[in-house]
């Protein structure tokens, strides 16, 4: 009797109909941040297209403004960081019409080491971006908070987690197949176009093909010495006796702890730089001698650079498509 009377009360407080509760498991609001009133463009011309105006400046590649009213964009997720490789950061990308192929692009960072599991690849969100502060870091257009770097630089950095739950907003689930998702391929025409170095044009998602130059014939015996270690690179050597590089080792890290390559380019002389963060799984991978596709999140600095979002974004092309 006593064993029967547990088993009632146990399976009267268990109730099949109920869903669980995950409400309190996310980072994002579960209610609307607001309705969409203006667009990822706008945004960047307001308040990415310089100095002038904006709240904080340090200099003409790093400045912001706090948002004080309500501005509420769309965007759908195609950059995270699921491989290491990008640090807080992921990246948002509308278009303006059907036959748009560049998009609109903006750097979303958020004080997290493990944003992908919340921020999906074609996940679209809402941001309201009230109480949070735009402008650029290294001349790219960000969303963020300011920070004191460890060189006392106040700079636009991440914002905190907690503003998560209040100014962003996941809109559906994640869309494998968003076409937002497609990188865009420049050609050696656009990219060595000085009008096309602008804050539209940067970030965007894009593919560029090329080889690494640091590991074409004897390059690959030559170490590269750190600027900050001063220590020379590793050189490897395989099974074969073929010796071979790596994407980013620890020893070449610069102050922001980032690894420069540069991809030459097939269709002219043109270069773009290929950079990686130190300690992840593509830091540590081999350096394809052959021509490769590398995608990634295109900005412009000095020069025009792209940062791969995880190692698939590197392939390997065939033989008879490098001619």
């Amino acid at each position: 009797m006593f064993a029967a009377l547990s088993a009632f009360c146990l399976t009267g407080c268990m109730d099949n109909n109920d869903d669980p509760d995950l409400s309190k498991f996310s980072i994002t609001s579960q209610t609307s941040v607001g309705e969409v009133n203006t667009t990822i463009a706008d945004i960047k011309k307001k308040y990415c297209a310089g100095r002038n105006g904006a709240d904080f400046s340090r200099n003409a590649s790093n400045f912001y403004t706090q948002v004080k009213d309500s501005q509420v964009i769309e965007g759908v997720i195609v950059a995270n960081d699921i491989s290491g490789n990008l640090y807080q950061t992921l990246m948002l990308r509308s278009f303006s019409s059907e036959t748009d192929t560049i998009g609109d692009c903006i750097l979303l960072s958020i004080k997290n080491t493990c944003l992908y599991p919340y921020f999906q690849l074609g996940q679209k969100v809402k941001v309201n971006l009230k109480g949070l502060y735009v402008g650029c870091y290294s001349k790219t257009p960000k969303i963020g908070q300011p920070y004191y770097t460890s060189y006392g630089n106040l700079n636009l950095g991440p914002m905190l987690l907690d503003l998560c739950k209040t100014n962003i907003e996941l809109v559906g689930a994640p869309d494998p197949n968003a076409r937002e998702l497609k990188p865009w391929v420049p050609t050696d025409a656009w990219l060595r176009a000085t009008a096309n170095r602008t804050y539209q044009n940067s970030p965007t998602l894009a593919t560029v093909r090329g080889y690494i130059t640091e590991v074409q014939g004897d390059n690959v015996n030559i170490p590269a010495v750190g600027e900050v270690t001063g220590e020379k690179e590793p050189i490897y050597m395989d099974a074969d006796s073929v010796k071979y590089k790596i994407f980013a080792p620890e020893v070449l890290h610069d102050d922001g702890y980032g690894v420069d390559r540069t991809i030459q380019l097939l269709t002219n002389t043109s270069k773009v730089t290929l950079r990686t963060s130190t300690e992840n799984e593509i830091a540590f991978t081999r350096i394809p001698v052959t021509t490769c596709t590398f995608t990634g999140i295109l900005t412009y600095y000095d020069g025009w650079q792209v940062q791969l979002r995880a190692l698939d974004d590197l392939n390997i092309l065939p033989t008879e498509q490098e001619q």
